[in-house]
C-alpha cells in the first residue's frame, strides 16, 4: 500500500497498527526509494 502512495497513517488505522513505530517493522525501503529520496534532498 505505502508503494501505492497510501498515507501511512491510512495503513496504520487499516491495519490495526497503535502507533507508526509497530507499523515500520513491517515497511520494506527498496533501493530505488532510497535513490529517489537521496536526490530530493540533494545529497
Amino acid at each position: 500500500m505505502h508503494n501505492a502512495g497510501i498515507p501511512l497513517r491510512h495503513i496504520q488505522s487499516i491495519s490495526g497498527h497503535n502507533d507508526l513505530g509497530t507499523l515500520q517493522r513491517y515497511l520494506e525501503v527498496s533501493p530505488d526509494q532510497i535513490e529517489q529520496a537521496v536526490s530530493v534532498i540533494g545529497w
